[in-house]
């Protein structure tokens, strides 16, 4: 399996084991999770687990872009657009000071870093060069 492959294999995982916590414990993820849930405003047990089915489907989008590389750009373009938009909203937090200034640092490994990643993979040149296998789709 290609880099790409073992990448997407891993963000899969991540993201289906955080959806299954967010799912399966809701206050449990909203209290222990390391970047500070509570910032962003109180306990909504239903709306962690919509967010939770979401970043389970997003795992299983990954797992299937690992194993179809040469068709998978639609589903890594879909991805970019939900993590990138996350990570905006964070940022716009930040900026206007809904949450402090240690989510810069608190929101990087999670939430900043893949929304600017997959930002960057699904530029056609970027992507060409990531995944040689892939089919343009028109």
């Amino acid at each position: 399996m290609p880099a790409l492959g073992y990448i997407f294999c891993i963000l899969g995982a991540l993201s289906i084991l955080n959806g299954i916590w967010m799912i399966g414990s809701a206050p449990t993820w909203f209290e222990n999770l390391p970047g500070r849930v509570a910032d962003f405003g109180p306990y909504n047990g239903h709306f962690i687990r919509d967010i939770g089915l979401a970043y389970l489907i997003s795992g299983i989008g990954f797992v299937w872009s690992a194993f179809h590389l040469r068709a998978c750009r639609p589903i890594i373009i879909a991805q970019a657009f939900w993590a990138g938009g996350h990570a905006l909203l964070h940022v716009a937090d930040m900026i206007v000071g809904r949450v402090g200034a240690i989510h810069w640092i608190l929101d990087f490994p999670g939430v900043l870093f893949p929304g600017v990643v997959l930002g960057v993979l699904v530029v056609p040149r970027v992507w060409r060069i990531a995944n040689p296998a892939s089919v343009e789709v028109a």
